[in-house]
């Protein structure tokens, strides 16, 4: 499940709309916004809404067409992406090539950056490219005469990646557009675009969702509490690909919190029990069962909460967070000072790095650990203590 756009950008779905109903439709629209306001899917509303003000077609066939193009496979609806050459595409890489990865992610959640897309395709280092011989396609596929009758479309995500041989080609097509066809640019930085492709565009703002929306739409898509919905929001600053994070990781989250109150308590426990560094050992060997994803996103979580109790301890953050079991950020925060945040830091970074490249997890976890028992018992500096 995603959020709604017609709730997540009210008013600019709305106005959409009645450029639509009022047929006073433009061949070329940019859309130019920030990573996670809802580009994609507010153009795949304007599509929806083209499709449904074509007065000429019984309700029955747009009804249909509406089905295909909520599934990505209306045979009038085109995309083009970035992409470049992985384990399978050895060669010439068009956006064609990676369709069935493109649905998956824009029906997962739509949301998504670049570096998302990259991962999804697996091209590794590399950054991904619109080609010429992508923007050939482009020209050719629009050429076409419509599947259904009515509008073709062409929506272009990332148009900043075109090269400069695409950005010529796709300029020639924008000055003299086939008929009946709507290109869409989403970008994020429409001044990496050639100044010539901008003035063929109409150019329209999309900021990030209010507040307030955001809110809504979390509300409607998860069945969140007001409580959590508000956080959730606030955290996010209208970044919709961020809430979406914070909304799938709130129960990785409390898990981690667990976990963390865990290895903290055992490694002050050393100190006066020997017998505690077994239970390190178990801890270790716990931990090395997780995924790689769920071990980085523990030692993320630790990071913020040594974060959280260095702030707690200097009065620059005076919210007093439970973790649960007695265990709160009051009580912790004495313990993260001046004499140890940063060597805890970059203890728990090496960590990270060893997971990321595949260290053996145990091992990781253990020297970590055993190290943590000796940062925490480091005393602060005499005018520091309370």
């Amino acid at each position: 499940m995603s959020l709604s756009i017609s709730v997540v950008q009210k008013e600019l779905v709305s106005g959409l709309e009645k450029t639509a109903k009022n047929k006073t439709i433009a061949n070329t629209y940019m859309f130019v916004g920030p990573e996670g306001c809802g580009k994609i899917h507010t153009a795949i509303s304007f599509v929806k809404s083209i499709i449904s003000s074509q007065s000429e077609t019984s309700a029955e066939k747009i009804k249909a067409s509406l089905n295909k193009v909520d599934l990505l496979t209306h045979p009038d609806l085109h995309f083009s992406y970035p992409v470049n050459t992985n384990d399978k595409i050895k060669k010439d890489p068009v956006s064609v090539d990676f369709i069935t990865e493109w649905r998956e992610l824009v029906l997962e959640s739509g949301f998504m950056s670049l570096s998302d897309w990259y991962k999804k395709i697996r091209i590794g280092n590399k950054q991904g490219v619109i080609s010429v011989k992508e923007a050939e396609k482009i020209a050719k596929t629009m050429s076409l005469k419509s599947y259904e009758g009515g509008y073709k479309f062409m929506i272009i995500w990332m148009p900043e990646k075109m090269n400069n041989s695409a950005s010529n080609k796709l300029l020639k097509l924008l000055e003299e557009p086939p008929e009946k066809t709507v290109f869409v640019l989403l970008c994020e930085n429409d001044g990496a675009l050639l100044e010539t492709i901008r003035s063929r565009c109409q150019k329209i703002i999309i900021r990030p969702p209010s507040q307030k929306d955001l809110k809504a739409a979390l509300k409607l898509a998860y069945s969140l509490d007001d409580s959590a919905a508000s956080e959730i929001a606030s955290q996010s600053k209208g970044n919709c690909r961020k809430a979406l994070y914070l909304v799938e990781n709130q129960e990785l989250e409390g898990l981690n919190n667990e976990d963390f109150v865990s290895w903290v308590r055992l490694a002050f426990k050393v100190k006066t029990s020997k017998q505690t560094i077994g239970e390190l050992i178990s801890f270790s060997e716990g931990m090395a069962k997780k995924s790689r994803e769920d071990q980085k996103s523990f030692l993320k979580n630790s990071l913020s909460v040594f974060r959280k109790g260095m702030l707690f301890n200097y009065a620059a953050e005076s919210s007093d967070l439970d973790f649960g079991n007695g265990f709160r950020l009051e009580k912790f925060a004495p313990y993260i000072h001046e004499n140890n945040i940063a060597e805890i830091y970059d203890e728990i970074h090496k960590a990270y790095g060893g997971v990321e490249r595949n260290g053996n997890s145990k091992i990781i976890f253990l020297d970590t650990s055993i190290k943590l028992t000796r940062l925490l018992h480091i005393k602060p500096s005499a005018k520091n203590e309370k």
